[in-house]
């Protein structure tokens, strides 16, 4: 299986691919020259000479929507930079879009794309202090995954190494207890309390909060809390059960940018929600 990127790899990759729109934006656009202090008795002081002529609205729009899409995902990891790596972040996000809404013209169009690379840089650079050399894999069942597949040993194609965590969110633990109370079939209910007893049997062999190993090389984990809805993308809904296990899923990914967190479902707008979220998504069906 290929190596599964991480968020910080599929950030890095999107400021490349918006790098290749906003080429393609500047190809497609002209600037012209005019000294506006010429034939002026009066100076104006900051004033640039360079203006557009002709603007390409239609790589405009694509670019400013994949831009705002990496930049609220990035977003979400600036808490860890330090004060002055803020405010050039906030300075570099600027620019951008003014590049992007093509306000003020560069001298150049190839002045143009370089400097988005050299501004973006800025992001990289910030991007490599939070790697990790380990790359751990955390794979992360929903509700109707675990119920069909409870073993961890089972997801073990979904990662590159034998190694990995396997972490059920609380969420899915709720939407458990739910399943065994409620359901209207008897035999899923039984599935259910199954899955259930299999859950607890993972804290008799340790601190399931810190993990507990099984099967030589698997760390089983159980989150405890919410996520925080303050620090987490604005369209996530916290009354939605779909978006809060994203949102504890987002979380888990921003404490370790450097690892790759799989999230496995076979529920397609869960799939598109994680997707969003800029989370490696796997299908359950695939695990048969």
């Amino acid at each position: 299986m290929n190596k599964n990127l991480s968020y910080i790899e599929k950030l890095e990759e999107q400021i490349d691919n918006i790098g290749l729109i906003i080429d393609e934006m500047l190809d497609n656009s002209s600037i012209y020259y005019h000294d506006i202090n010429a034939n002026s008795n009066v100076l104006v002081i900051g004033a640039s000479s360079y203006h557009w002529d002709k603007k390409d609205e239609k790589n405009q729009i694509k670019a400013k929507s994949k831009y705002l899409d990496f930049y609220s995902n990035f977003n979400l990891l600036i808490d860890k930079a330090n004060p002055s790596t803020k405010r050039k972040i906030k300075e570099v996000n600027n620019w951008i879009i003014n590049l992007i809404e093509q306000n003020r013209a560069p001298s150049s169009i190839e002045n143009g794309k370089s400097y988005y690379r050299k501004q973006t840089q800025t992001f990289k650079d910030f991007l490599k202090l939070l790697s990790s050399e380990s790359n751990k894999t955390i794979i992360l069942p929903d509700t109707n995954s675990i119920i069909q597949y409870p073993e961890p040993k089972t997801y073990s194609n979904i990662s590159s190494t034998e190694k990995f965590d396997f972490i059920i969110l609380p969420t899915i633990l709720s939407e458990l207890d739910k399943h065994k109370m409620t359901h209207r079939n008897d035999d899923f209910r039984k599935k259910v309390t199954s899955v259930i007893k299999r859950l607890k049997g993972y804290r008799k062999q340790g601190n399931v909060l810190d993990g507990v190993t099984v099967n030589k090389t698997i760390t089983v984990k159980m989150i405890a809390t919410e996520p925080n809805f303050e620090k987490t993308l604005s369209w996530i809904d916290s009354k939605n059960n779909d978006d809060r296990i994203i949102a504890n899923a987002l979380e888990l990914q921003i404490c370790y940018p450097g690892d790759s967190v799989i999230f496995v479902t076979s529920d397609i707008n869960l799939q598109n929600k994680a997707q969003l979220a800029n989370l490696t998504v796997f299908d359950t069906d695939e695990l048969e």
